[in-house]
């Protein structure tokens, strides 16, 4: 068994796992990241990060490293069958998982991070402070970070598991296209909506969500069908995207609902990003989320000067009123979205059209500064 008892434990080389190491080492703290696949992700789905998340960026020193492979879209545009409801100022960035991953990643290796591939944890000893993993290694630890997703296995592990999924009532399809695109685009209809954004190196993130009672696998990496696709959304709308009919990466599934924790930490292991408070995408907030976790968890240990008991109690105290919130305004928004009664339809319009009650939702969100609530 390998002696890490001196060690933060990071399980998942995802958003927080990785911003989580970078701020642990530029803090000095001994961590060493844990990750069940071999490399970190080139999973390349879109993402959107908001100024709350763009924060925690600038705070590590790469946001710049990151905007340099993404995109700034000028706009968002918003329409409702197919005719223009209104236009915004756009305040965020949109990049690929990969991009981030990529940024993060670097920056943890600048600090001489160590990172341990092909460590899929099978199994927690609280009592001895042991790691277990399929590959028969054993580490010992001092705490556990668990970042490891929405399938946490340190939640299963743990005794504050999070309740089984339940189906959303809602599938989205994904794809990555070759266009130019300067704006953010979203089409509203009824039980539907697509957005599309560009995400760098002449490449648009394609993300459609649909409400349906057909329930599918929760699993971002299942491949998709274009004559499928083209079935459950208005042609007019898809013939827009013609190279969508070329892809062979058009991906699909089912968007599954958990409780919300209670708690953010069970013992001597603290819970960060999907592994904490998995939400539902309507919002564009679970990176954000994961960013503004790790930077509340890693700067509290440094605050407390490694009392964990302490860093869990604020760590928690901070994140959970926020959680909730997004967690309820994602829920919303999907509602929102998909608006199928005419009337319903023509109100939500007329309100973005002649009001700022677009600025106002997302302000709401977006001007949350993580570093004042420490």
């Amino acid at each position: 068994m390998k002696d890490y008892s001196n060690h933060i434990a990071v399980i998942g080389a995802g958003i927080s796992g990785l911003t989580l190491g970078v701020i642990l080492k530029s803090c000095n703290i001994p961590c060493v990241i844990f990750e069940k696949y071999d490399s970190v992700s080139e999973y390349g789905a879109g993402i959107s990060i908001s100024p709350n998340g763009l924060e925690v960026l600038k705070s590590l020193n790469i946001y710049d490293d990151l905007l340099k492979i993404s995109s700034k879209p000028v706009s968002s545009i918003f329409y409702s069958n197919l005719k223009k409801i209104t236009e915004i100022p756009n305040e965020v960035i949109t990049s690929s998982r990969k991009s981030l991953y990529k940024v993060l990643y670097e920056k943890y290796l600048s600090f001489d991070g160590e990172i341990l591939f092909d460590h899929n944890l099978v199994s927690i000893d609280f009592s001895m402070n042991s790691l277990y993993f399929s590959n028969k290694k054993n580490y010992r630890f001092k705490h556990i970070a668990a970042c490891d997703g929405i399938k946490s296995s340190c939640q299963n592990l743990s005794s504050a598991k999070i309740k089984g999924p339940v189906y959303s009532g809602y599938s989205v399809w994904r794809s990555i296209l070759p266009t130019n695109q300067k704006n953010i685009i979203f089409h509203l209809g009824a039980n539907f909506h697509i957005v599309t954004y560009p995400i760098g190196m002449n490449q648009s993130s394609f993300v459609a969500a649909i409400k349906t009672k057909t329930e599918l696998n929760e699993s971002w990496r299942q491949k998709g069908d274009y004559d499928d696709l083209r079935s459950e959304l208005p042609s007019s709308i898809i013939d827009e995207f013609p190279s969508l009919k070329q892809s062979n990466q058009i991906y699909k599934w089912g968007v599954f609902t958990r409780p919300l924790p209670n708690a953010l930490f069970d013992k001597n292991i603290t819970f960060l990003g999907d592994a904490a408070h998995p939400i539902v995408p309507f919002l564009g907030q679970g990176a954000c989320l994961a960013l503004e976790d790790a930077y509340a968890f890693g700067n509290l240990i440094t605050k407390y000067n490694n009392d964990f008991k302490k860093a869990q109690i604020e760590y928690q105290n901070i994140r959970l009123n926020r959680i909730k919130l997004i967690h309820r305004k994602s829920t919303n928004q999907a509602k929102l979205n998909h608006l199928k009664n005419p009337i319903l339809v023509y109100l939500r319009n007329v309100l973005m059209r002649f009001t700022g009650i677009i600025s106002m939702r997302t302000n709401a969100i977006w001007s949350y500064k993580i570093s004042k609530k420490l």
